[in-house]
């Protein structure tokens, strides 16, 4: 049976609501899904447990679509070949590139992101710029990114092996070291996920030192991205199922606003914003103490 943890009324009623849609429904197998490292979308507790945003959406997107699952836990950058491989079957907060359409079936989006750049406080202002291109050119600053995400069409026109060569560009594993060289002057701008950089940085209790540029480099629906080579065609119109009807329901709004996030009522179910400013969204483990990677 697909795994399903404490609920309220208001779950129980969706799936007696959602039981004429998806009565016949299953997957062909039990989906493997990768629980990357990515505050706050995905990570491991204090306690060892897997947790997160996109840790529960999938949870109750699966539990509805009828598949049994369980979760792995690989790099980002490495859950994209092993799910090439067929040996992962599903990752989560994913963008639509060529490259994966080849490899891969993009559900219906779940969600939205929003990317943005990073600079410290005192150079709010600074470095006036239409697109990323201009503002590395023209102001010769350092930026630094994760390694093997996604941050938009801007980021991926650049020749990233030609500013890596001239400093320009500094590759890190993960938010917090990345903010942490923002924090000590060791690059000018940080690159990422907004609400991501900002969990991290109130974390790290350094929140109040960053302020966002005016530059938004990517506002994108993600979705959740199956294996070619060992999911059906079958399993994506169920689980495609399950996000409409999920995505559309109450629980759906309140999960989102355990993350400070809240939907837009009157537009596009899909259009998210941070309920409060992002930089003073303060993230607190143990307001998710009831649970169980961005996009990339």
């Amino acid at each position: 049976m697909p795994y399903i943890e404490k609920m309220g009324l208001s779950y129980l009623a969706l799936i007696l609501f959602c039981i004429a849609n998806l009565a016949h429904a299953s997957c062909s197998k039990t989906i493997v899904v990768n629980q990357a490292s990515w505050k706050p979308y995905m990570y491991t507790d204090l306690s060892g447990k897997h947790a997160g945003l996109d840790h529960e959406l999938v949870k109750h997107i699966l539990t509805l679509a009828g598949c049994d699952f369980e979760f792995v836990e690989f790099p980002s950058r490495r859950a994209l070949f092993e799910l090439e491989k067929g040996r992962i079957d599903m990752v989560a907060g994913a963008s639509i590139t060529p490259e994966r359409e080849i490899y891969g079936r993009f559900t219906t989006s779940y969600r939205d992101e929003t990317m943005v750049i990073f600079i410290r406080r005192q150079n709010q202002g600074h470095f006036p710029a239409v697109n990323l291109e201009q503002m590395l050119d023209t102001h010769q600053i350092i930026m630094g990114a994760v390694i093997g995400a996604y941050y938009g069409e801007q980021f991926s026109r650049l020749n990233q092996k030609k500013l890596t060569q001239n400093n320009q560009l500094i590759l890190m594993k993960n938010n917090k070291n990345l903010l942490s060289l923002l924090s000590l002057n060791r690059i000018d701008a940080a690159v990422g996920d907004k609400i991501s950089l900002s969990v991290m940085a109130n974390e790290m209790g350094i929140g109040e030192d960053f302020a966002v540029h005016d530059l938004i480099l990517n506002q994108d629906f993600v979705h959740l991205l199956l294996s070619k080579r060992s999911t059906t065609v079958e399993d994506l119109h169920k689980i495609n199922k399950a996000i409409e009807v999920f995505t559309q329901s109450d629980v759906y709004t309140d999960l989102l606003s355990r993350y400070g996030l809240q939907r837009n009522r009157g537009q596009n179910r899909e259009e998210l914003k941070l309920g409060d400013d992002a930089l003073g969204y303060i993230y607190s483990p143990a307001h998710h103490s009831g649970s169980s990677i961005g996009s990339f």
